[in-house]
């Protein structure tokens, strides 16, 4: 599901939220290791605001997108993308769909996790690198001539993420941890 999909989904529910910021929010929860769909329902509907009827109806669209999600995560060609806007919108904007996506990633991350886990080194690092990317300020003067490198710019912070997302969720994935080390003769 793209961007685009998921904001006509949104429209069509009547639902207030960013669809990047729901995307960030569930990788962060699906970051944690397995989780039963009722429970995953559950939490986002209380995180998307939705009651009733109106979660009933999206529980299938939902579902796929759920599916599609973890799906990207668990891919061993790292084919995961952090879910934001098209690139024909300004810079700015697409800045603050990327701090929603790390600030709710955190959020969905604080949600399924217990009281104590463990992450490799580089793992702390990427969580503390995407905590100060979820507080990134587009206070800033966008001329023309800095218009290609801003761009450039952009491209490289939302690989960054993408690499330090999969490298988190590998260090908590049980299924990851599960694996045996491949034997060297």
């Amino acid at each position: 599901m793209t961007f685009e999909q998921l904001e006509d989904l949104f429209y069509e529910l009547k639902i207030k939220a960013s669809p990047s910021g729901f995307h960030g929010f569930l990788c962060g929860r699906l970051s944690c290791g397995t989780v039963q769909m009722e429970d995953l329902v559950k939490s986002s509907a209380e995180w998307l605001g939705l009651e009733g009827e109106a979660a009933k109806a999206a529980f299938s669209a939902l579902e796929t997108f759920y599916e599609s999600t973890l799906s990207d995560l668990q891919d061993i060609s790292f084919l995961f993308q952090p879910l934001l806007p098209d690139d024909e919108l300004p810079i700015p904007e697409r800045l603050i769909s990327v701090g929603d996506w790390c600030c709710n990633y955190l959020s969905g991350l604080g949600e399924g996790m217990g009281a104590e886990f463990e992450v490799s080194e580089d793992a702390k690092e990427a969580l503390q690198d995407i905590a100060a990317i979820g507080q990134i300020s587009t206070d800033f003067d966008a001329q023309e001539e800095n218009e290609e490198e801003g761009e450039k710019d952009y491209i490289e912070l939302v690989e960054y993420i993408r690499i330090a997302v999969q490298l988190i969720f590998s260090d908590l994935d049980p299924m990851e941890k599960a694996k045996p080390e491949p034997t060297i003769h």
